[in-house]
């Protein structure tokens, strides 16, 4: 099967195993490389970083960096590559998920956040880690220690906030100097996609590129 999102890596699982779709935000050098120039707004600066990179998947290579050293210190869109994700309580669809994955780290500061727009609530669908960085509400704590190394946290976007329609993201890590994220997908079963050990390299899970853009609801 294939088809269904624009960029990003699709992933799908095959074999006797149920549908379990994966669409991957940022991961590896394409991904990044894809996403820098969707994110139109804000003061920061986003930047490919190959060194400091979350090291616990099989890509390792990669991360979004965001020099935030003023103003709003965040690069975000509201609507990135025309992504409509629908996050729903039990996905089938190509565009329906449920979960989310994401790892972040910051140097300097004492919080950052990832913010994800829709519909409704527009910005109203918010993680920080630490201090949130701007006070920008509603957010959810995910941890009260702030990312001065490496975190992972995989949420539950419908019992976190419902249904809603995924179109954009916002990196603010808040920081004086930069923060660092990697590791990001949208997946329909509770599983972190990207772990080393969810990945069989034999071929069990096929990935390919979806380089279509097909209407979706």
């Amino acid at each position: 099967m294939v088809g269904a999102i624009t960029a990003g890596l699709l992933t799908v699982a095959v074999a006797t195993q149920a549908q379990n779709e994966v669409f991957i935000v940022l991961d590896d050098k394409a991904t990044i490389d894809t996403i820098i120039p969707a994110l139109t707004n804000g003061n920061a600066t986003a930047l490919l970083e190959t060194d400091d990179v979350y090291p616990e998947d099989g890509d390792g290579k990669a991360a979004l960096r965001i020099d935030s050293p003023a103003g709003d210190n965040q690069k975000f869109s509201t609507n990135i590559l025309d992504w409509v994700f629908q996050i729903v309580e039990n996905p089938t669809a190509d565009d329906e998920f449920r979960y989310i994955t994401f790892a972040w780290r910051q140097e300097g500061g004492a919080g950052t956040q990832l913010q994800l727009h829709g519909q409704p609530d527009t910005w109203g669908h918010r993680y920080h880690a630490g201090i949130n960085p701007k006070g920008w509400q509603p957010s959810i704590e995910v941890t009260t220690d702030a990312p001065s190394e490496w975190q992972v946290f995989t949420r539950d976007l419908f019992d976190d906030w419902k249904e809603f329609v995924l179109t954009g993201f916002a990196f603010s890590p808040g920081a004086p100097e930069y923060g660092l994220f990697d590791h990001i997908a949208l997946h329909q079963s509770e599983e972190d996609p990207l772990d080393t050990k969810a990945v069989d390299p034999k071929g069990k899970v096929a990935s390919v590129w979806a380089e279509l853009k097909q209407a979706v609801r």
